[in-house]
């Protein structure tokens, strides 16, 4: 389910669309607050914070 998303263009990851369904989430994606935020379509959105 996750892959059609992806190619639906309906992943963004920091507010940047996701288009390769292998990429991986590294250290380099956290933002000032070192949270990542995932986004599903306009209003599912989830910030995650790597412990």
């Amino acid at each position: 389910e996750a892959r059609r998303h992806i190619q639906g263009g309906a992943v963004r990851l920091n507010d940047q669309s996701v288009s390769d369904d292998r990429r991986l989430v590294t250290l380099e994606d956290l933002g000032p607050e070192r949270v990542v935020k995932l986004s599903l379509g306009k209003k599912k959105h989830v910030l995650v914070r790597p412990v």
